[in-house]
């Protein structure tokens, strides 16, 4: 039963990195409209993620499970950061492709991406390892 809100999360996870942020982070026009639509993914995604390894934590007593929370929680943070670095830049689109400003935005867009990457392989391998 413990391995199934495992499962969740780490389906939920493998749908975000390799559907969801792919197709909205490459789009070339309204980049940011898809920016706010992904970070509204992102932010409800968060809460469900929360519980799903909360409740897997409590049920299967592996502490294992603190790895992909603790991951969570860092890209927690890194979202955060971008959303208030967003608040002072305006719309993105404003800024040249290459801008320091825009670049910076997209290298962090990246981190965050790259850290729901590892998290989704940590989960696996908790999960692959019997839960």
């Amino acid at each position: 039963m413990t391995e199934l809100f495992l499962s969740l999360y780490v389906g939920s996870l493998f749908l975000i990195v390799s559907t969801v942020a792919p197709i909205l982070l490459r789009t070339e026009t309204n980049k940011d409209i898809a920016g706010r639509f992904y970070g509204k993914i992102l932010w409800r995604f968060y809460g469900i993620a929360f519980f799903l390894l909360l409740v897997y934590l409590i049920l299967s007593r592996n502490w294992l499970g603190l790895l992909p929370l603790g991951v969570l929680l860092v890209n927690v943070g890194i979202s955060k950061w971008l959303r208030e670095y967003k608040k002072t830049l305006g719309n993105i689109e404003d800024y040249a492709f290459n801008s320091p400003e825009r670049a910076k935005f997209r290298k962090v867009s990246y981190v965050s991406t790259f850290t729901l990457l590892i998290n989704f392989f940590v989960a696996t391998i908790i999960l692959l390892r019997g839960g």
